[in-house]
């Protein structure tokens, strides 16, 4: 699959979950793509509705977070991988495989990018998470062409990057640095997740429900009927507690009621400070 080499990009269709990452969004909508939307369980993003769409609409891109899609945090399973990957041949079309988080587990499901996929896959990534935010640099894996396309495209919005930061990411991952940060960082995330768990089964029974993750920094947490996060988010303010209205990631045909709570940077004693507040103001 070669990227096209006119001077001039065509907007296509694209076809993304719901709820879905807001700013990847925005970037396919500024191109002028008509953006589909399919559901999200607890399985990932529903490839049979994704097949349904393909038999009527001639697919340009999918995009897809298959592990801890952002904002659920569900993990697209192997069965939904395989027909994704499947389609995608039958129909031709790219997939953007954002795989910007990182992984609990020790043997985690490989990307889709791993599998024999005959150049349709973009596979891209961050080093914002697992370093520091302020490390504004990620990474591209795709057909030579679409490579050099992008390369092309980028030098026109930005001649040189932060090549200081550039070399020193790059000497952290050649002396093997970066690998023994991660293994530190991880288990202290993993801690973090389970304590923050702890905390919700403890205080919030009964309030919320939630899945726990098996990666990142957030657990996505879904109000029950009848509190209404708007209203929680604004009394939890004037306690001193600022979080999501949860606003962000409806759309404009579904209300979620449901927030991402971040959890990587709390200590546990900041970590429950803030649940017995929202403990406090859900009732």
């Amino acid at each position: 699959m070669k990227a096209s080499r006119s001077s001039k990009t065509v907007p296509g269709i694209v076809i993304f979950a719901e709820p879905s990452y807001l700013l990847a969004n925005a970037v396919f909508t500024q191109t002028g793509a008509q953006i589909l939307r399919v559901p999200v369980d607890g399985q990932g993003m529903d490839i049979q509705a994704v097949e349904q769409l393909c038999t009527k609409n001639k697919i340009r891109v999918l995009y897809v977070i298959p592990h801890h899609h952002h904002p659920t945090t569900v993990t697209l399973s192997p069965e939904r991988r395989m027909h994704l990957l499947e389609l995608a041949a039958r129909y031709n079309f790219a997939i953007v495989e954002d795989d910007y988080d990182f992984h609990y587990s020790s043997a985690p499901y490989l990307p889709l990018a791993s599998s024999k996929h005959e150049g349709r896959i973009i596979y891209i990534g961050s080093f914002s998470k697992t370093l520091s935010a302020n490390v504004r640099i990620g990474f591209m894996i795709a057909h030579a062409n679409f490579i050099k396309e992008a390369g092309d495209r980028r030098r026109l919005i930005d001649l040189r990057s932060d090549q200081l930061l550039g070399d020193a990411l790059a000497t952290l991952i050649n002396n093997g640095d970066i690998g023994r940060y991660l293994k530190k960082t991880n288990k202290t995330y993993l801690e973090r997740r389970d304590h923050c768990c702890n905390l919700l089964d403890q205080h919030m029974k009964g309030l919320v429900e939630y899945q726990k993750p098996d990666g990142g920094m957030a657990i996505w947490v879904k109000f029950k009927d009848p509190l209404i996060l708007k209203e929680i988010a604004f009394r939890a303010g004037i306690k001193g507690l600022q979080i999501s209205d949860g606003e962000l990631y409806n759309t404009h045909k579904i209300s979620y009621n449901s927030l991402r709570i971040g959890f990587a940077s709390l200590t546990p004693a900041e970590m429950e400070k803030a649940i017995l507040i929202l403990k406090e103001v859900s009732r």
